[in-house]
């Protein structure tokens, strides 16, 4: 971690908001709403073997309409949803399809195509090298001596917001689990102290490692998760720009 990421102290209120918050309820079941048809229409559409599973209001796996996911069905170790024999693709929609649907998350604005545009012969093999790089161990916010690879995993279409998601949801048991990398929520750091220079889309690996170790180091200091020090970071750049929205509308009037 870098030295000045040490004298940063987590907030009073994020101590105090998160004392109320039970993990399972704030961040496992944080649910996103999913346009199943327009998801899998394109995935089909460009050929992409993969398809957005998701449920309906009684909990039954669905592929088709308005269905609801979980940010706990991510998890690879989940059983909610039926993701298949081969289920590494389909859990990379799943986690595009949380994060572009989830209206309090910053980040995915596009479909992210994960189609290899300079190997049409075998245009899925670098995204399956990119997800075997993320799941293994040691894991993406470990930038010691011991990774053989460097920078961000070579996924074409996927930005560093949905790869860091992809990494939280297959490393639920390490002790340093990759957090997800939130515009929101790094922007919320940086007024509160962290030295970072560039936005969250131009983080390199080993500024997402100190972001994410942040996280961790908030969380010890708070007695609560790393997830929920990040949920409360985000929400509070959202109320901050809800505040500045209601100013300026105030000053237009």
């Amino acid at each position: 971690m870098n030295r000045g990421d040490e004298a940063l102290v987590v907030p009073k209120d994020c101590v105090l908001w998160a004392h109320h918050q039970p993990y399972a309820e704030t961040v496992l079941d944080d649910y996103a709403e999913v346009d199943l048809d327009r998801w899998n229409h394109r995935l089909a559409a460009r050929r992409i073997p993969a398809r957005v599973y998701a449920t309906d209001a009684d909990g039954r796996q669905i592929e088709s309409g308005i269905g609801h996911i979980r940010r706990g069905d991510l998890e690879a170790s989940s059983t909610r949803l039926d993701l298949g024999p081969a289920p590494g693709l389909n859990r990379l929609y799943l986690c595009a399809a949380w994060l572009r649907s989830h209206s309090g998350r910053g980040g995915l604005r596009r479909f992210p195509d994960v189609r290899d545009p300079h190997d049409t012969a075998h245009p899925f093999d670098a995204i399956a090298k990119a997800l075997d790089a993320c799941e293994a161990m040691p894991t993406l916010v470990d930038t010691g001596a011991f990774r053989n690879w460097s920078g961000w995993p070579d996924a074409p279409g996927v930005g560093h917001s949905l790869m860091s998601l992809y990494g939280w949801a297959v490393h639920g048991s390490a002790p340093d689990r990759p957090q997800l990398l939130d515009t929101f929520s790094a922007a919320s750091l940086v007024r509160y102290g962290w030295l970072v220079g560039a936005g969250a889309s131009q983080f390199s690996v080993r500024t997402y490692a100190r972001y994410s170790n942040l996280l961790h180091r908030w969380a010890g200091q708070a007695g609560t998760r790393a997830e929920i020090v990040e949920l409360w970071l985000n929400r509070d750049w959202q109320r901050r720009l809800d505040i500045s929205a209601h100013q300026d509308a105030l000053t237009l009037w």
